[in-house]
């Protein structure tokens, strides 16, 4: 199972917040069905940050609904400013958000296939001409593999040590 990866990596707060709610409410505001590792994520871990100011979307709440929301808007304004060729939710296959760092990078899943096996985008904040690179899935997968620096150019390319693999429990600001 791919949270048990997490899990052995970077251990849940022992109180958690916002892990509890219905996910019917965000797979219909989106028109999509959300992956079983990020609703076990979620479930498990809540609201809160990972290393480097990585805030995994927490779709349970309406605060982690809105800002994908803005993020999908936002992003959709810079396709269209930098005249981009990537594709946005609710295109399928499509970009859609489920997180951001505190290098105003946005993650996203490539909606392709089903979404237990979608690939992991990494977007960033200006205009690029790089074409999309799309990592492995599932996301609880991607993230050990970017907390344990498979990733180089990610997380602001600054590896993380071993005492920085924590989560941070509580509500981010929107």
């Amino acid at each position: 199972m791919a949270l048990e990866e997490i899990l052995n990596f970077i251990p849940p707060p022992a109180e958690t917040v916002d892990t509890s709610g219905d996910w019917a409410i965000a797979e219909q505001q989106f028109g999509l069905t959300l992956p079983t590792d990020f609703k076990q994520l979620i479930e498990t871990y809540g609201s809160g940050e990972f290393p480097r100011g990585l805030v995994v979307a927490n779709l349970l709440t309406q605060e982690g609904r809105d800002k994908v929301g803005e993020d999908l808007s936002r992003y959709a304004e810079l396709k269209d400013t930098c005249e981009h060729e990537y594709i946005l939710h609710p295109e399928c296959p499509g970009l859609f958000p489920w997180g951001s760092d505190e290098n105003g990078h946005l993650y996203c899943w490539w909606t392709e296939g089903e979404p237990d096996q979608w690939g992991i985008v990494q977007l960033y904040h200006r205009c690029e001409d790089a074409p999309l690179k799309i990592f492995p899935g599932p996301l609880t997968s991607f993230l050990v593999r970017l907390m344990s620096n498979s990733y180089t150019n990610m997380l602001g390319g600054v590896e993380l040590e071993p005492d920085q693999l924590r989560f941070i429990r509580g509500r981010q600001p929107v």
